[in-house]
């Protein structure tokens, strides 16, 4: 598997092809939206692709610093379930450089069946299983709710400083007003 940045032109195409189908309207944000924070500097979109050049996975950071938030990872579909996913986010956080990754998951807590809080659950288990660690931080997003976990390069952080970094994302990426009516912590446990 080759990982690399992905260029205008390619995030154009995933987005069309892959994105718009991964992520529900209420989670996708607009393309040229992405494509404003790539000019700001302050996005970067990393693929995964096999040796005949077949394009596998992608992950869309949104970051400040040293802080990135994983904003969008998915594998294609005919290459989910064969160990590509793992793979891909071990070398996407990698190429991304970052020294704190931070990923948000709806809270399996906040399920409203058991059918999503299992679904909730797989997906943490995917993530922690790949190498993440749960931060225990529960917080609140435009009226969801998350729990954030951490894909840790050198260091574990504790669940202060991932709580730190991640409004520190979303208070760079959103007005201030927007960001104070719909961004809250709900909680931060022990790890």
């Amino acid at each position: 598997m080759q990982t690399r940045e992905l260029t205008i032109e390619e995030i154009r195409e995933v987005y069309k092809k892959y994105l718009f189908y991964d992520f529900p309207d209420d989670e996708r944000k607009p393309l040229s939206r992405i494509e404003q924070s790539i000019r700001e500097g302050r996005y970067l979109c990393v693929g995964a692709f096999g040796e005949d050049d077949a394009f596998l996975a992608y992950a869309f950071f949104v970051f400040t610093g040293e802080i990135c938030l994983l904003d969008y990872y998915a594998v294609v579909p005919e290459m989910r379930g064969k160990g590509v996913g793992s793979a891909f986010l071990k070398e996407a956080v990698k190429h991304a450089g970052f020294g704190t990754n931070i990923i948000e998951i709806e809270d399996p807590e906040a399920g409203d069946s058991d059918e999503e809080k299992k679904a909730r659950e797989r997906r943490l288990g995917f993530y922690l299983n790949a190498g993440c660690v749960n931060t225990n931080v529960h917080v609140l997003v435009f009226g969801v709710e998350y729990l954030l976990l951490e894909y840790p390069v050198n260091t574990v952080h504790s669940g202060k400083e991932i709580t730190d970094g991640y409004f520190s994302i979303y208070r760079s990426i959103l007005p201030k007003k927007m960001y104070e009516a719909n961004i809250s912590l709900l909680d931060i446990g022990s790890k």
